[in-house]
């Protein structure tokens, strides 16, 4: 994908995050994201096709560069994930207020199921693994709202290591 366009889809996220600080993310119009970013209706969706697209666009191409990044350690991995998000805790509280969490628990699945597939061997695969990848997630990002709402004192890596010292029971 051409930077132009990469550069454009930033914008339009950062339009909308900025929006959401604004206003409540149902009253957000594409005219209003559009606006503010200073692209026309039909560049828009030549590359959304909703205001949740924006979101799912942006949240996936971060977990895939977590995944990536990661290196295939699921300690790094999790130190990556508390790292962005505390980082982008105003982002947090926004999705919350939107009630968009489970939009970016769904987008961050490929996250969950490599962190997932790294902690537990192949062998403790058993045919409801598509379960407890879920419920790991849930529990994941029930973590991290806890630590960046009650404003922990623990590290990205001291909550990477709790994390993973909890999935591994």
């Amino acid at each position: 994908m051409g930077q132009d366009k990469e550069t454009t889809k930033d914008s339009i996220f950062t339009a909308l995050t900025q929006l959401m600080e604004q206003k409540e993310y149902k009253y957000i119009t594409v005219t209003d994201i559009a606006r503010k970013t200073g692209v026309s209706r039909m560049t828009y969706y030549r590359t959304y096709s909703s205001k949740e697209d924006i979101l799912v666009q942006h949240f996936r191409k971060v977990a895939q560069k977590m995944v990536s990044d990661a290196q295939g350690s699921a300690e790094r991995a999790l130190c990556l994930f508390f790292t962005w998000f505390q980082k982008h805790r105003n982002l947090i509280e926004l999705l919350e207020q939107a009630h968009l969490m489970k939009l970016l628990i769904d987008c961050f699945s490929v996250f969950t199921d490599f962190l997932y597939h790294t902690i537990h061997s192949e062998e403790d695969a058993q045919p409801e693994s598509e379960y407890a990848v879920r419920f790991e997630a849930g529990g994941l990002f029930a973590l991290l709202t806890h630590s960046l709402t009650e404003r922990a004192e623990e590290t990205p890596e001291e909550m990477a290591r709790i994390t993973l010292k909890i999935m591994r029971k």
